[in-house]
């Protein structure tokens, strides 16, 4: 290759041409050789040629065949005897197998209407605050990540579960993960618990960690049939049951508090969408009126931030903080500091407050309109609605099962997402990803 020595940038290429070449050729003569022992044209204890023989042989410079030989003697394919040279090591040869095993295509379907529409994220905003973190934060991103979750962040958590949900914590309780499964596994190794009760049906990704586990898992139909039940854990979502959105009454919190404390049992409280409640106040978490210790808080941003930002929290009462504390080093933590300090700028200025308020508003504007489209069809359809006053679904009992069928049928057709609701005929049908002005058109093409 001829480089004409202009200047030192043309110099530098000639250098990194001619390491990159030398590279090139040894991978050759190492390949060659490996080639030529696996296919057993080479046999154990075979001889190769010494190093200067090979090289006259072959052409390539001695550097080269002394690096392909390297190569292969620290990955076992050959072997060396002091003064005598290299030779071919003894290697178990694989046997092919009759079997041609092929990994099944899977394609992840991203259903439109599961989805974020552009209008419910201000994303050159996020943006901005990202590009703040990279001006002011440089040196803590070149440092480790805190387990537990960065300082940072766990400072504008605890201001906004005291302000949203009127619990009052030290940050030092707080756990950050990338999404309420990964707390769960922490949660599960820091206890030797085996039993957790739910209220049907199951929060199933939730459920699928315990039984990951071998625990357990007792459904039950009400808090009364969990107060007769030996358990170790109460897996609820009180202000958002699923997939109604009904709120446990205070009658019920306060029995199964009591129940809970009374037989060394915890509350696991996901506070799954608190936020979105369209016609009624927020109810205040179980969290805030537990005096015993007895309630583990589970909050999320997966609905509130973009769907691609996973980052939840958890709040351990005291004496499980300290079973945690004892075995920190078995976790890590899987939320990039990047994504902590960015959240953490967006809630201290003030900015996520104000989405929130947003998505609130545009979400309920999406509910009125959804449920007075599907108003219209009840008759038709033969099928009636759930409470729908909070979430981002609506839940469609059907009285028939053939239309309960055909919708099904429908829907998958449409490529619309839906979740089946198990021993029922009740749909979940998201709306979050449905643009407003299309959603009575949409519903009229499921029933027309």
């Amino acid at each position: 290759m001829l480089i004409l020595k202009w200047s030192d940038n043309y110099r530098f290429m000639y250098n990194i041409s001619g390491d990159y070449m030398k590279k090139i050729l040894y991978q050759e003569v190492y390949q060659s050789i490996k080639t030529k022992i696996t296919h057993q044209v080479y046999k154990f204890n075979h001889k190769l040629s010494s190093i200067r023989q090979y090289a006259k042989q072959s052409g390539y410079s001695t550097t080269t065949i002394e690096r392909a030989y390297e190569q292969l003697l620290i990955e076992g394919y050959i072997y060396s005897l002091p003064r005598s040279g290299f030779y071919v090591a003894k290697i178990d040869q694989l046997h092919p197998s009759d079997v041609n095993q092929k990994v099944e295509a899977y394609t992840f379907n991203y259903f439109q209407n599961n989805q974020f529409t552009h209008d419910l994220f201000d994303i050159k905003q996020y943006k901005s605050i990202v590009n703040k973190v990279f001006n002011y934060e440089k040196d803590a991103l070149y440092t480790e990540l805190d387990i537990r979750g960065e300082e940072i962040l766990r400072e504008e958590i605890k201001k906004y579960v005291l302000k949203e949900r009127e619990i009052e914590v030290d940050k030092d309780q707080i756990i950050i993960g990338p999404g309420i499964q990964y707390l769960l596994h922490i949660l599960i190794n820091i206890t030797t618990s085996k039993k957790v009760t739910y209220l049907k049906p199951a929060f199933e990704k939730a459920m699928s960690i315990f039984q990951s586990y071998n625990y357990e898992r007792i459904p039950c139909k009400d808090i009364g049939e969990i107060t007769k039940k030996k358990t170790h854990f109460i897996y609820l979502s009180p202000s958002n049951i699923y997939p109604s959105g009904e709120v446990l009454k205070i009658q019920d919190r306060t029995t199964i508090i009591n129940y809970a404390n009374d037989s060394d049992a915890y509350i696991i409280e996901d506070d799954y969408n608190f936020l979105f409640k369209y016609h009624t106040s927020v109810i205040p978490s179980m969290y805030s009126i537990d005096q015993y210790d007895r309630v583990i808080y589970l909050g999320s941003f997966s609905k509130t931030l973009l769907p691609s930002s996973r980052i939840s929290f958890m709040i351990l009462p005291p004496k499980l903080y300290a079973m945690f504390l004892q075995k920190i080093t078995l976790f890590s933590q899987g939320v990039s500091k990047l994504e902590q300090y960015s959240l953490a700028y967006f809630m201290k200025e003030g900015l996520f407050y104000r989405h929130t308020k947003k998505l609130l508003s545009l979400y309920k504007l999406k509910n009125e309109t959804i449920i007075k489209a599907l108003n219209i069809y009840k008759e038709k359809g033969q099928y009636e609605l759930s409470s729908n006053d909070s979430n981002m679904h609506v839940v469609i009992h059907f009285k028939d099962k053939i239309q309960f069928e055909h919708m099904m049928t429908k829907l998958t057709r449409l490529k619309l997402g839906y979740y089946r609701i198990p021993d029922t005929k009740d749909i979940l049908f998201p709306y979050s990803g449905l643009e407003l002005k299309n959603i009575p058109d949409l519903v009229k093409k499921l029933f027309s």
